[in-house]
C-alpha cells in the first residue's frame, strides 16, 4: 500500500497538474505541497495544519 505522500503525488501527476496549480486550486504554499509529498511533515508547525492541508490537496483531487 502507497503512503498519502505517494498518493498525493500520483493523483496530481495523473490529472497532470503542476505543483504551482495545485497550489493555486487550495491556496496551499509550493513548498508545503512538495513537502505533502515527500512526506516531510517538518515544515507543518501543528499536526492541525498537517491534517488540514492534507484534506485539503486530497479534496481538490478528488481522492478520499
Amino acid at each position: 500500500m502507497s503512503t498519502v505522500a505517494e498518493q498525493l503525488r500520483s493523483a496530481r501527476e495523473a490529472k497532470s497538474l503542476t505543483v504551482e496549480q495545485v497550489a493555486e486550486m487550495t491556496k496551499i504554499r509550493t513548498d508545503h505541497i512538495r513537502a505533502l509529498e515527500e512526506g516531510d511533515f517538518s515544515v507543518f508547525s501543528a499536526p492541525i495544519y498537517i491534517r488540514g492541508s492534507v484534506k485539503n490537496y486530497a479534496n481538490a483531487l478528488k481522492l478520499d
